[in-house]
């Protein structure tokens, strides 16, 4: 039986990168999805990806920072499929500067969107999963929620609240069968990443500053997204039945 069978699951940050990998992953494993993202466009394109795994899925334009939205989001999960008992909180953005530099919209806008954003799907999410009977939540952190990296302050920030807020939430809400945990990639082969490289004034080539930090991580290579929606997975299905509160590092050995 496929993993995910009659769950119900609400994934943002599903334009691009291990979002949109993620909901093809989850839809594969027989998820009905609502997925959330600002990007319009790109986020029918991940609808229509993720319908081809043979699940029904639902696309909601909208802000995870806004609580209007999430809410909409929530609902359309309860209306057109009578539950919601999975959340993947993935949306996130990054700020490639220090602290000095770093102007107080570009604050404001990655605490929104990494932090508040997950606050918000959470809170509008778990009165649902607790009338489902209980269910899963994941969100996605970072090697930074532990570690932290140059340029990267305000993203570092946000994704160490983001793992807090994880074990939060899963000592608040064990007693109503909701297991939630945090996914913490290293470096992974999407846009994000390479947006941080192509920023950094590391004296290197992109491609040379590519291997680097390639070269960091004991397995000598950036993971795909599709490995880190494995691990999310794994979250959010019965093999992680006695897990919750905990970080899952998907870093290829850069924490080590």
């Amino acid at each position: 039986m496929s993993k995910l069978q009659g769950r119900v699951g609400l994934l943002t940050g599903v334009a691009t990168g291990i979002g949109r990998m993620g909901a093809q992953v989850f839809a594969r494993e027989g998820a009905q999805l609502v997925l959330l993202d600002i990007n319009a466009e790109e986020g029918e394109k991940t609808r229509e990806l993720a319908s081809s795994q043979g699940a029904d899925v639902v696309f909601v334009h909208g802000d995870v920072s806004k609580s209007a939205d999430v809410k909409r989001a929530v609902r359309a999960a309860v209306d057109t499929f009578g539950k919601l008992d999975l959340v993947w909180s993935n949306a996130g953005i990054g700020v490639f500067k220090t602290v000095p530099d770093t102007e107080d919209e570009e604050l404001d806008r990655i605490i929104e969107v990494n932090l508040k954003g997950g606050f918000l799907v959470c809170k509008h999410a778990i009165p649902e999963i607790a009338k489902a009977g209980g269910g899963t939540i994941v969100l996605t952190g970072s090697i930074n929620s532990f570690h932290a990296a140059p340029q990267w302050a305000a993203y570092c920030a946000t994704k160490g609240g983001v793992l807090m807020l994880a074990k939060a939430m899963a000592i608040d809400h064990a007693a109503q069968n909701i297991r939630v945990n945090c996914v913490c990639p290293g470096s992974v082969d999407t846009k994000l990443q390479e947006d941080w490289l192509r920023f950094r004034e590391s004296g290197m080539t992109y491609e040379e500053a590519v291997r680097a930090d390639q070269a960091s991580h004991l397995l000598d290579r950036y993971a795909t997204p599709e490995e880190v929606s494995k691990a999310a997975l794994f979250l959010s299905c019965d093999d992680s039945s006695f897990t919750t509160g905990s970080a899952l590092m998907v870093d290829g050995g850069l924490s080590s």
